[in-house]
């Protein structure tokens, strides 16, 4: 499978979405102690299997899906509530 950057943007935004939706009580309450990481690392793991598994290798050891977290959970969040990390 050739490595498509567009198309794996395009996943892991749907991926960081998703957790948005399914897990914002926890990402509020991770960004708010400043562990987020650490309470989303088991849906992170989840999220990179997959992400592997559809997209393959080339494109898991980039770091495509964690910019996706950030992008589209965090620093969307940090603009709507201060937290004390930010």
């Amino acid at each position: 499978m050739a490595f498509d950057k567009a198309r794996c943007e395009r996943l892991a935004r749907a991926m960081a979405s998703d957790t948005m939706v399914y897990m914002k009580d926890t990402i509020d309450k991770g960004l708010e102690n400043d562990n987020v990481f650490e309470l989303l690392a088991e849906n992170m793991e989840e999220n990179h299997k997959a992400f592997t598994a559809r997209m393959g290798a080339e494109a898991a050891a980039t770091n495509i899906l964690e910019r996706a977290i950030v992008d589209t959970i965090i620093v969307p969040m940090g603009e709507q509530h201060k937290y004390p990390i930010f």
